[in-house]
């Protein structure tokens, strides 16, 4: 299996001084990655078997057994005890999510009842508006995670404003960036999701090599319904990569 290498990402923002925590002291830990195989970056592996990653703590999570890459585990303890010393609770609702795992949620959805006799296509462009296909997640990479609740509107008013603020202003001091935001910045691809975070020192050099190393006939090979429309749909460069990421 080819190994695809990381590029310069993590190493191109200063450091920025937080009060508990160095960012570059937070990138350390990338330096000792591994390249990633075109497995890894298709979500074609279990976690739970992968020297890489690490279980998510249980008092982190109200998920059993969701595991994520140590260094984001490491950096996301970080992030968690200082926003515990703010009073802001973080609770992760979902880490890593393989092939198999994103492919039962795109298969429970292509079969809702709403959907009868919709093109597949239409079933697809609708289904991408908040879930990847299989095999282009950001989920398969142990990077990102899914915080506190999966509807915008709660980070809107009471404890989930007062969160989002929080995240808003010392997330990336961590590593983690909301990469799916208003679309004001002219990204494409999936709508805005408050409670998905990324951790761009190793997620960003993942989306270098997917880049490199995946092709739409990956994901067309897959079984998985509607498949043969993620070409049409310009998956690859309209939702892989329809993300805003900081200047590096």
């Amino acid at each position: 299996m080819a190994l695809i290498g990381l590029s310069s990402w993590a190493c191109s923002e200063p450091a920025v001084h937080t009060g508990t925590i160095l960012h570059s002291e937070v990138l350390e830990v990338v330096d000792s990655l591994p390249a990633f195989t075109k497995s890894e970056l298709l979500g074609q592996f279990n976690p739970a078997e992968h020297t890489g990653f690490a279980r998510v703590p249980d008092a982190w999570t109200d998920k059993n057994d969701i595991y994520l890459r140590s260094e984001v585990i490491e950096a996301y303890r970080q992030m968690r005890d200082a926003a515990m010393r703010d009073g802001v609770g973080l609770l992760i609702r979902s880490a890593t999510r393989n092939f198999d795992y994103q492919k039962g949620i795109w298969e429970r959805k292509w079969v809702r009842p709403r959907y009868m006799g919709w093109q597949a296509v239409d079933k697809a462009r609708d289904i991408l508006t908040y879930s990847a296909m299989p095999g282009a997640s950001r989920h398969h990479w142990g990077t990102d995670i899914d915080l506190n609740s999966f509807e915008n509107e709660w980070f809107e008013s009471d404890q989930g404003a007062t969160l989002y603020a929080w995240l808003q202003q010392h997330a990336s001091t961590f590593g983690f960036h909301q990469i799916y935001d208003d679309k004001s910045t002219g990204r494409t691809g999936y709508e805005l999701e408050r409670w998905h975070w990324s951790y761009l020192p190793t997620a960003g050099p993942m989306l270098d090599a997917f880049n490199r190393a995946v092709q739409t006939s990956d994901l067309t090979a897959a079984p998985f319904s509607g498949a043969e429309t993620a070409d049409s749909l310009r998956v690859l460069s309209d939702f892989v990569n329809g993300v805003h990421v900081p200047p590096r």
